[in-house]
Formats: C-alpha cells, sequence, structure tokens
C-alpha cells in the first residue's frame, strides 16, 4: 500500500511523545544483526526461517534481551514465527497480539460503554429499514487449516438464503474498499462473521466492521463467553446457542421476520460506541510507531530478571487454538 511506504524505510527513527525519548528502528535479514539491540521484533515472516537460521539468530542473542512476538494472525496462519521444537520454550519474551493476556494487546476493534457522558438517544428504526436480504458471508480465502467454514455456508445455504461473496461467491467486492463493501452488505439483516481459525480472544476485522456497518454478526470462531466480555451486550448471534444449524436457521427466520426481535440487537448503540481498525490498519500494525512505542514503554516498565520466555505451543500461544465451538459445528472440524 503506497501510503504506508514509509513504515518500510529503515533504519528511522521514531519519536514517542508519552515517553519524550526516541527509538531507532531497524530491520535486518542477518542474524548478527541483532547483538546489541534493546528488543527484538518478530513479525509475519512466512517460512523463510529454516531450523539452521533459528540456531544461528540464538546464537547471536545477547543475554538478557527480549524478544518480542508480534501477530495480529492467529498462530495457524503465521507458521515463519514457530521456532524449532528445541526453543519452543526459550524463545518469545513477550506477546503482542489480539489476545487479551498478551503483553500488548492489539485488538481488532472494541467495545466502550457512554457512562455519564451518554448522549441522546438515537432512532434505531433505520437498522431495519430497507434490509431486503437476510444472509450474506464475504470471503476470498475458501480454503483453511481448522474447520470447513466453506462446508458450513453451502450447508446453511441449503436450508435458508444465503448470498455469498468474494472469490468464494458469486461476486467479488474489493476487500479494501469500504464503501463498495459497506453498499453490499448494508442491505442484510445478517453477516456471517466466521473467522479462519478458532482461538481464544481471536475476533477479527469482521465481526466490528459487521457492528460498524448496522448488520448482526453471526460468529463462529472465539467461545461465546470471549465475545461476551468484549462485544456490546447482545449484539450477535453465536452458533453455540443453538443445538444444531437447523435452529440456527430458524431462529435466523424468526427474528428477521419480528422487527422488535431484530432491534434487540442494536439497543447497546444507546449504551455504548465502538472503535474499529480498517483491515488496511491491521496489515501494518507490526510496522506502525504506536506499536513500536508501546514495546518501548513496557521495555522500560520491565523488570528485565523477572522476565519469563513463553512456552509457544503452551495455552497462552498456539495451543489457544483448540476447538470451534463446543456443540454441533465440531462436526465442520479439518
Amino acid at each position: 500500500m503506497s501510503h504506508c511506504k514509509d513504515l518500510i524505510n529503515f533504519p528511522r527513527d521514531v519519536f514517542c511523545p508519552t515517553l519524550n525519548q526516541s527509538i531507532t528502528i531497524t530491520f535486518s535479514e542477518s542474524a548478527e544483526d541483532i547483538r546489541g539491540a534493546d528488543v527484538v521484533l518478530f513479525t509475519n515472516v512466512y517460512n523463510w526461517m529454516t531450523p539452521d537460521m533459528w540456531t544461528w539468530i540464538h546464537g547471536n542473542r545477547s543475554d538478557g534481551q527480549p524478544w518480542a512476538l508480534v501477530s495480529l494472525d492467529s498462530p495457524l496462519y503465521v507458521p515463519g514465527m514457530t521456532p524449532p521444537e528445541q526453543y519452543r520454550d526459550t524463545t518469545y519474551t513477550w506477546v503482542a497480539s489480539y489476545k487479551i493476556d498478551s503483553d500488548l494487546t492489539l485488538p481488532y476493534g472494541y467495545y466502550e460503554s457512554y457512562g455519564e457522558n451518554k448522549p441522546p438517544e438515537i432512532d434505531l428504526k433505520p437498522f431495519v429499514t430497507n434490509k431486503t436480504k437476510l444472509i450474506a458471508w464475504m470471503s476470498s480465502n475458501c480454503g483453511t487449516l481448522q474447520w470447513d467454514r466453506h462446508r458450513f455456508v453451502n450447508d446453511l445455504k441449503e436450508i435458508i438464503q444465503v448470498d455469498k461473496y468474494g472469490k468464494c461467491g458469486e461476486q467479488e467486492v474489493p476487500w479494501n474498499d469500504a464503501k463498495a463493501v459497506r453498499a453490499t452488505l448494508g442491505h442484510y439483516k445478517f453477516y456471517l462473521s466466521l473467522e479462519n481459525s478458532c482461538c481464544d480472544d481471536y475476533v477479527s476485522e469482521k465481526f466490528w466492521r459487521t457492528l460498524e456497518m448496522g448488520v448482526i454478526p453471526v460468529v463462529v470462531g472465539a467461545s461465546r463467553e470471549q465475545y461476551t466480555k468484549i462485544a456490546p451486550p447482545n449484539s450477535f448471534i453465536h452458533v453455540d446457542q443453538f443445538a444444531s444449524l437447523a435452529e440456527l436457521a430458524i431462529h435466523l427466520t424468526v427474528i428477521s421476520n419480528d422487527e422488535d426481535q431484530y432491534l434487540e440487537y442494536f439497543k447497546w448503540r444507546n449504551q455504548g460506541r465502538i472503535v474499529v481498525y480498517s483491515q488496511e490498519v491491521q496489515y501494518v500494525v507490526p510496522l506502525m510507531e504506536k506499536t513500536h512505542c508501546s514495546l518501548f514503554q513496557h521495555y522500560l516498565q520491565t523488570n528485565r530478571s523477572e522476565d519469563k520466555t513463553v512456552d509457544y505451543m503452551g495455552k497462552r500461544w498456539f495451543g489457544s487454538c483448540d476447538s470451534c465451538g463446543d456443540k454441533w459445528i465440531q462436526s465442520y472440524k479439518l
């Protein structure tokens, strides 16, 4: 993305206003260059790091040097960040990710209550007006690693009307054209917000974008409890609320034909607001100055002698992607 090209100019100096200090960001594929660095950041490097390179990198690590894993993707989709078995629990010191228990949490979006600063109530009727279509799904990644979401969509489509967009559907819509996406999906009552991974706290831009457009998301990804913790109250439909796909379809049909029930899912808009980051922004979060300054602040506030490395394959990271739901949805597991 041309407007983000400055983020890959290295080395570059970054001023962190809240700390009143500057840091220098460099990039290298040569292991010896990490010697003496205060912090080493690893982000999605696909698969270019071989086992021998991991050994070489570890051999150049300075004593007490923090290594930070920075990822907005789930562990299943960043294989290049997976260290060999012998380094699985001695590589990363900090995790910066979408996970709530990260050392630095980088959410795709968030909800905040108005509290005492509540503005005048808005009329919710426009959220049902002119919605002439039932359910949409948009995706260009038809094959997933953990569960068969495409089969899920097709099975639901056998019961009720589902319109598919993107490379997995009948019509492509530019993913980074917010206006085109809104024009396409804004006429639907529901959107299938189906994550490519079922991992703890993994709630991507699909969910937050759907809320922003004024459409009810039907979700598969993190657990229902985890969605409830971070989402606006009564703003989504989770598959674990139902005993079968048919029961889900019946529920969607019923509330789509009952204006009062449908608008129950929008009452949160008079209680708080959501902040949503664009999908383009998510791609460059590991390169953004705000991210680097937050890591620097963590560095300054952390006692080096108390740092402990993370078990990459443990529950805090890779092991957090265990199952998609706790009921019939598991039948779609790959």
